[in-house]
């Protein structure tokens, strides 16, 4: 039975870790987007969110903008860190499934979501410095990184929640 279980967390981790790069690849793919056109995406959230933005007391449009890219920056990582977060979770044998016992081949996967999570910031940056119209920052991967640790939290806090209702 318990080689049941190993095989089926190796397969539950196999398809954490594809949606994992799937995920990477819709955020560099965004990367990828020249800088005009992706100004433009920004002001349609911007219009979007200007309500909210001068009801808060931020009436100048740049700074909006500026915003609303930052945020995008974390959000993207946040939800990179969840994934990854979810990929151990699966490899443990899910939710419910004390922290011992890991598979092999599901702690490789895990390794290697985690080393995606570390250097997907880096690889973003980089990408962003050979496209026309972008740039590249540092901040901006510490920002990422920052993103990566609160999503990752917050599937550790949502994992511990459901073992205390469980």
């Amino acid at each position: 039975m318990a080689g049941r279980g190993s095989a089926h967390a190796s397969r539950a981790a196999g398809v954490w870790l594809v949606v994992v790069l799937l995920w990477l690849a819709f955020v560099w793919g965004h990367s990828l987007v020249p800088g005009p056109a992706s100004t433009g995406e920004s002001n349609v959230v911007m219009h979007a969110l200007r309500p909210a933005f001068e009801a808060a007391g931020v009436t100048d449009a740049h700074q909006m903008t500026h915003l609303i890219r930052k945020c995008a920056h974390f959000l993207e990582y946040a939800m990179l860190g969840l994934l990854c977060s979810g990929l151990r979770t699966a490899a443990q044998g899910g939710f419910m499934r004390a922290s011992y016992g890991v598979d092999a081949g599901a702690m490789r996967l895990v390794k290697l979501g985690t080393l995606a999570c570390c250097l997907a910031p880096v690889a973003d940056e980089t990408i962003q410095m050979f496209t026309p119209g972008r740039s590249s920052l540092l901040t901006d991967v510490l920002l990422d990184l920052s993103g990566v640790l609160f999503g990752t939290l917050v599937m550790l806090a949502a994992r511990r929640l459901r073992r205390r209702r469980g």
